[in-house]
């Protein structure tokens, strides 16, 4: 039991010291999440102490902690989440301040007083336009009744001040220095993602080229379900990297040159989730083949030969994947590739439509998986070049 012990604790302190040295080794990377972190935690502090420096000469002394603690939680990852949040959080604490204020004059702290804020005060939370911010409302309100500050209308306003003082405070360090634009993050969420369809793919052609070898067919359905977590990756990272250009000052230096960045970035998504449609599609159809995983198909439905030429395919297929990201400023490579694999297409297209037309091929159920196959990866390829979806050889 102890040297069991013993081992989980040795393998999480392994696992703690490396996370360490991938956080140090980041700071040493230029425009790394790392040094991002680093920059919004002093930041925070910066607005932190401006909020306290002008809080201690223009406020009460008991209210003056209100403006620091606000600016800290204002310095979010992206400028358009500061102001936004900023307003929500001055709007739903005003709210809770004028509901306990009212009430709280009226009957003070008591059973009674907290019945009457409670509830208007969550309705107000649940509207959606408070976003996370909605709870302010409420937990402002039994603060400020708690506190017996309620009938005291100058600390009233004065929490009211500080907050906004708070919120201006992050948003204007957030906005003025150094801030975060995520122009990289879709990039580097595209490489992965293409790298993970490419691998999914070599590794199916590898099987294949040693006659229908499917033993990896659960590994590769297992690799297909990670592909959604890495599209959810991908659009993720479009999604961040539109969100902070939005009142970003450092993106209007940039932003002819970004206009055409979220064409490119939104077509490439469309076009890498029409990628693992398909990808999905024949992992299935594999699969098929061989429902208990254990059983070769029938050599008489499918021919060793078309195993060898899909396989072909799928390896120009990766290595199209990989170039169109890699290589995205050098269209030549990627049209050649793309002829390529179009003619390897059309070969085996034409190879089938004589065989069925020789009568060599006398089982439906190979006509169907062979021609599923071949259609999802054109369809990848037609995805790929930009072009309307069409069956190959028509």
């Amino acid at each position: 039991m102890s040297s069991r012990w013993l081992g989980n604790l040795r393998q999480t302190v392994r696992h703690e010291l490396g996370y360490i040295r991938t956080q140090l080794r980041g700071l040493g990377r230029p425009g790394s999440q790392q040094r991002l972190q680093v920059r919004q935690v002093a930041k925070a502090t910066l607005a932190a102490v401006t909020a306290w420096f002008l809080a201690d000469r223009l406020l009460p002394r008991e209210s003056i902690w209100f403006a620091p603690a606000t600016a800290v939680i204002m310095v979010h990852a992206t400028v358009y989440q500061t102001l936004t949040n900023g307003l929500r959080r001055v709007s739903a604490v005003a709210a809770g301040v004028i509901l306990a204020g009212s009430i709280g004059h009226l009957l003070g702290l008591s059973a009674l007083s907290l019945v009457l804020v409670i509830p208007p005060a969550l309705v107000a939370a649940r509207w959606h336009r408070m976003g996370r911010h909605g709870t302010d409302v409420a937990t402002t309100a039994v603060l400020m009744l708690s506190f017996g500050a309620a009938s005291q209308e100058r600390y009233l306003l004065a929490y009211i001040i500080a907050t906004a003082l708070g919120a201006l405070c992050g948003a204007v360090v957030n906005t003025v220095l150094w801030p975060p634009l995520y122009r990289e993050r879709p990039d580097l969420a595209f490489r992965r993602l293409a790298k993970h369809q490419s691998d999914l793919l070599s590794d199916m052609a590898e099987s294949l080229r040693h006659g229908w070898d499917l033993s990896g067919a659960p590994d590769w359905e297992r690799q297909a379900a990670r592909l959604d977590s890495r599209l959810a990756e991908a659009r993720t990272a479009v999604a961040d990297s539109a969100e902070s250009r939005r009142y970003n000052l450092r993106h209007y230096q940039l932003r002819r040159l970004r206009r055409q960045a979220d064409r490119d970035h939104a077509a490439l998504l469309r076009t890498m989730t029409g990628v693992g449609v398909h990808l999905h599609a024949i992992v299935h159809a594999l699969t098929h083949l061989d429902p208990t995983g254990t059983s070769q198909p029938d050599p008489s439905d499918l021919s060793d030969a078309y195993a060898r030429d899909y396989a072909d395919l799928l390896d120009l297929l990766a290595d199209l994947l990989t170039s169109q990201i890699r290589h995205a400023d050098d269209p030549e490579r990627v049209r050649e590739l793309l002829s390529r694999a179009d003619r390897q297409a059309t070969r085996i297209h034409e190879r089938m439509t004589s065989e069925i037309q020789a009568g060599e091929v006398d089982h439906p159920a190979g006509w169907a998986i062979s021609g599923s196959l071949l259609t999802d990866a054109h369809r990848i390829m037609t995805l790929i070049a930009g072009e309307p979806e069409a069956a190959p050889g028509l």
